[in-house]
């Protein structure tokens, strides 16, 4: 039995020995440092503490040398054996040049002066962290890559030292990732574990539970179904609460086929018998349960009495999604000239809702939004297709005037015109955002058209609340020229009354011949860049470190005391022999303080005759750049010379982008149509004199 451990045992050492080297090289050695007889194998010590530990000697066995051909000898050379714990350096580095680029550039070490001090990151408040950290991993609820290293990194922060552990698991538990199947069991069974045996109360901290439905439908493996009302009834602190379809989601249809999955029945029983307080909900149609869909009053019944539960007692956010006109039933049924919608209705019940989105409802149409709550503070209409402006305008009477942010995303039937009355009928609006991309109901033909005439038209143009801070219409198409000069002509006239704008995104598309196009896009993109952009100022560089500062402000204080009136001896009478002036300038000993390097100096003093010379050449080339210009304004156009009247100058990055390009689903750039990287015979060489016998066949 112990020679057929022996034998495993060098088997495995064999093994290993084979790790970071190639057999057929030359580098190979069998008695090299990293090989076999540095590694101890574990089956010796598994046979009993009652055999004593036997050297042996390996022997050595002569290698038979194989027969290289040309491409084993050119393989050979590019595969040089690599040292241990190469593959542990490259993932530490980001695996790329790129990235080790990147790190060097953002974490370019200090070199000036300092006092060697480090915050007391430990000493900081847990409450503090736990923000720090939430705001540092987001976002974790998206179904993404950066999502799932945002969540990576918190677990990684918890693991650094104690001060950071809780606020960092605090910060993860509060809306904890469940990207599969079998993350909801894990999560079940630790929130019904007994909290004392654990590290912290884990379902204390859990505020907020997304659920993409995919998790729900597949089962896990070795796992039953995942029953989300015995999870709930765990959850005493749960605030938001969103199982999510990527049906609702763009391209807004279904690229394959789901399993249906309901709402359960007893979900808002299991809510009450925790103490939850939702503060966030999402109703989709597809998830409401069978029985209450064959009765369309039955199931707005249901859906009241849910909201009439305490757990909704103070919901504030709403998601209504998938809801079309086939559920627009309607209280009395009879009298078709004057009824309320049902869900409309069933939405109002919620006292204290403040945010409302609705998403693939058809059955926005006629008077719906009318019949909704009119204090919404955030509205949002997604892929609503019967919603246009006229609608919107009904509404916006009545409910725009607590609106804080409007957001009209993929409304094929919705244009800009309702930009004339924003001003008066939103005056507190800080958001609006419009993202004109429309999608195919069906994959196999592209029915993705606008339903208005004009986007704009040539005597509409858009007024804007003085409250508006974040601006973005993505898409603009089918308008003319005319229509988009209003808008943007609007904007920067209306600059003075637009003090809080920071972030003006606008992507437009005009057809009109290139020539014209390129004209249109440098006046207008050039006019939103000088109104509306911030200079940027070079940050001071003596500003560091506290210690840099110090040098720095003791230098320039011995060149003020420097520069002062000289006093010499002499009579009383006579107190100054002279009297230097010079020019005020930063002294070289304080600019030695600063890790950036300065410019050189220039010469403060020349001779008269040089000076006069220097003044007559500056002269000139002002006098040749002011004819030039006038020349070039008179091509170009009068926008040139005529200034702005109103410079805001508030907003670090505008973004305007003016072309004719046709908003697809898909869109193609260079990079789509490059060739693939060729492929053919690898011992080809550039230059390499290559004989006619030595030639391929092929």
């Amino acid at each position: 039995m112990s020679s057929v451990k022996r034998r495993s045992a060098r088997q495995r050492a064999e093994r290993k020995r084979s790790i970071y080297h190639e057999p057929d090289s030359d580098d190979f050695d069998e008695g090299d440092g990293d090989s076999e007889h540095e590694y101890q194998p574990e089956a010796e010590a598994a046979a009993g503490p009652s055999q004593p530990q036997r050297s042996r000697k390996r022997r050595k066995t002569s290698r038979r040398a194989k027969p290289e051909t040309r491409a084993a000898t050119k393989r050979k050379d590019r595969f040089k054996p690599r040292p241990l714990g190469w593959m542990k350096k490259r993932r530490g580095n980001g695996g790329s040049a790129a990235g080790d680029k990147s790190k060097e550039d953002v974490g370019r070490k200090f070199t000036g002066p300092s006092d060697g001090k480090i915050p007391d990151w430990t000493g900081l408040p847990a409450e503090v962290l736990r923000n720090i950290f939430i705001f540092a991993s987001q976002p974790m609820q998206e179904q993404t890559t950066t999502a799932k290293a945002n969540a990576t990194w918190l677990i990684r922060a918890a693991r650094t030292c104690r001060a950071f552990a809780v606020p960092a698991l605090e910060a993860y538990y509060e809306s904890p990732l469940l990207h599969t199947s079998l993350q909801p069991h894990n999560l079940l069974d630790l929130v019904k574990a007994p909290q004392d045996s654990l590290y912290m109360s884990y379902k204390y901290r859990i505020k907020s539970v997304i659920l993409d439905i995919t998790r729900l439908v597949y089962v896990a493996h070795n796992k039953r179904p995942f029953q989300i009302s015995g999870l709930l009834e765990e959850l005493p602190r749960l605030q938001h609460l969103e199982i999510v379809h990527p049906i609702d989601s763009p391209p807004y249809r279904l690229q394959y086929k789901c399993q249906r999955w309901e709402y359960p029945v007893e979900f808002v029983q299991s809510l009450d018998a925790a103490g939850s307080r939702l503060r966030s909900f999402r109703w989709t149609r597809d998830m409401v349960p069978i029985q209450m869909t064959n009765d369309l009053s039955n199931m707005y019944s249901w859906m009241t009495q849910v909201h009439l539960s305490k757990s909704f007692e103070y919901l504030e956010r709403l998601v209504v999604c998938g809801f079309d006109f086939k559920n627009s039933a309607s209280e009395p049924p009879d009298d078709a000239s004057a009824r309320p919608h049902a869900l409309a209705t069933t939405i109002s019940t919620l006292q204290h809702l403040k945010d409302l989105t609705l998403i693939s409802c058809d059955i926005v149409m006629e008077d719906f939004l009318e019949h909704i709550p009119n204090n919404l503070q955030r509205l949002e209409l997604s892929n609503c297709l019967e919603v246009t402006s006229e609608l919107l305008l009904n509404y916006l009477a009545t409910g725009g005037s607590q609106l804080r942010e409007l957001v009209l995303n993929h409304n094929a039937a919705l244009s800009l015109a309702f930009l004339q009355q924003l001003r008066a009928l939103c005056p507190r609006l800080e958001v609006l955002k419009m993202d004109l991309t429309y999608y195919s109901e069906r994959i196999t033909f592209n029915d993705a058209i606008a339903f208005y005439d004009h986007l704009l038209t040539d005597d509409q143009v858009p007024t804007w609340p003085s409250t508006l801070r974040h601006l973005e219409l993505i898409h603009l198409q089918k308008w003319e020229a005319e229509a988009a000069q209003n808008l943007f002509r609007s904007l920067v006239e209306g600059a003075k009354d637009l003090p809080d704008l920071r972030h003006p995104v606008i992507h437009a598309h005009i057809n009109i011949p290139w020539r014209d196009r390129a004209g249109f896009r440098d006046q207008w993109i050039e006019r939103l860049h000088r109104v509306y952009l911030r200079k940027k100022e070079e940050p001071n560089p003596n500003l560091g470190s506290l210690r840099q500062f110090r040098l720095w402000r003791d230098a320039v204080h011995r060149d003020r005391e420097a520069e002062r009136v000289e006093v010499t001896p002499g009579s009383a009478s006579r107190r100054f022999s002279h009297v230097r002036v010079t020019p005020r300038k930063v002294p070289a000993d304080a600019a030695a303080y600063s890790d950036v390097e300065s410019p050189a100096p220039t010469s403060a003093r020349r001779g008269p005759r040089r000076s006069v010379r220097v003044a007559e050449s500056q002269s000139a080339s002002t006098a040749a750049e002011e004819s030039s210009s006038s020349s070039e304004d008179e091509s170009d156009g009068d926008w040139r010379k005529q200034p702005e009247s109103f410079i805001q100058g508030l907003c670090d990055k505008v973004e305007i982008s003016i072309d004719n390009q046709r908003p697809r689903e898909n869109q193609y750039t260079e990079a789509n149509f490059l060739d693939s990287e060729p492929s053919g015979d690898e011992d080809w060489r550039e230059g390499a004199d290559v004989s006619d016998d030595e030639r391929y066949a092929w």
